[in-house]
């Protein structure tokens, strides 16, 4: 009963935000194509438009955050960690996200865990923090945490949002060839 209700809702959700999803994220894909042709320690210098050691000092925290989003989007975790461990301020919600985001997919659960709950803490809304941390939590074995996640996803901003969509996914995506226990 609870998994064809979930299904149901999953698929709603789904059907709202795909067109959104698939359009891109403008800026995003831009600063990929961008990074993407940076070498191992280079980020993306938009003032030079060009790539630049990742150390230079003319870059502020949000030219490193742009870099360090689009490397952990690119699949080059290990360097997103890095770039983003270089911005001063580490108690951005959103440079905590990512950071959670790029450690877990390096293969660090527990410290991308613990990145997402402290942007959580900052930022209680964050709800992209909350459907990575749900996933994470999904890859931890706790299945209970992330259903908590995205019920607190809905509550902020509903079925129709991407961080409710990506979440309720994984989620059906983990319990496919399992009792549903909700």
């Amino acid at each position: 009963m609870h998994r064809k209700l979930f299904a149901a809702i999953f698929l709603s959700a789904f059907v709202l935000t795909a067109p959104a999803l698939a359009v891109g994220g403008g800026d995003d894909d831009a600063s990929n194509d961008a990074v993407r042709q940076c070498n191992n320690g280079e980020v993306w210098d938009r003032g030079k438009n060009e790539c630049v050691p990742a150390d230079q000092q003319s870059l502020d925290d949000d030219a490193l955050f742009e870099n360090g989003r689009a490397l952990a989007y690119l699949g080059r975790f290990e360097e997103a960690v890095t770039v983003l461990g270089m911005i001063k301020d580490q108690n951005r919600p959103d440079v905590l996200n990512y950071l959670g985001y790029s450690t877990r997919n390096a293969g660090d659960l527990q410290a991308g865990i613990t990145h997402y709950r402290r942007a959580i803490a900052l930022d209680p809304n964050y709800t992209l923090a909350r459907s990575y941390m749900g996933q994470a939590l999904l890859l931890d074995g706790d299945r209970a945490g992330a259903i908590a996640q995205l019920d607190a996803i809905e509550t902020r901003c509903g079925r129709d949002c991407r961080g409710y969509a990506e979440l309720a996914e994984a989620i059906v995506a983990a319990t496919e060839d399992r009792a549903w226990r909700y």
